[in-house]
């Protein structure tokens, strides 16, 4: 009896083991860490002043557009948006790095069925 219960607890704790497919080893994982920490020193100002930069440029070209917010969002957007802080996944490339960012807020909808919605009643002939 006791063979067996050994053989069960065996059986139960390395089934129940999770897979370590495509880890890296904890002196890995430390250096990955320790570079996108000395990364950011540099990248984090960096980025910070391009965003600074950008909000006055894009006032200026909402102005100079006759107060165009998409024209201000084109500059506001790239500038502001995008990859702050450096991680461990982006150094392995198993994350991208957007410098620039490219996430603009007023792309249609990707939703199915989205015609005849309330955001279409704005452009309704009347």
């Amino acid at each position: 009896m006791r063979i067996v219960m050994t053989v069960l607890l065996a059986a139960g704790l390395l089934s129940g083991r999770p897979a370590v497919a495509g880890m890296n080893s904890p002196g890995v994982e430390a250096a990955n860490a320790l570079a996108a920490a000395g990364a950011n020193l540099v990248y984090v100002p960096v980025k910070a002043i391009v965003a600074l930069a950008g909000v006055p440029v894009g006032a200026l070209t909402g102005l100079l557009t006759g107060g165009s917010t998409r024209a201000a969002y084109a500059v506001w957007v790239p500038t502001a948006s995008g990859t702050w802080l450096l991680t461990p996944e982006h150094l392995e490339g198993s994350q991208p790095i957007e410098f620039f960012g490219t996430d603009y807020a007023d792309r249609p909808s990707t939703a199915p069925n989205a015609t005849g919605t309330i955001y279409d009643a704005v452009y309704r002939s009347r």
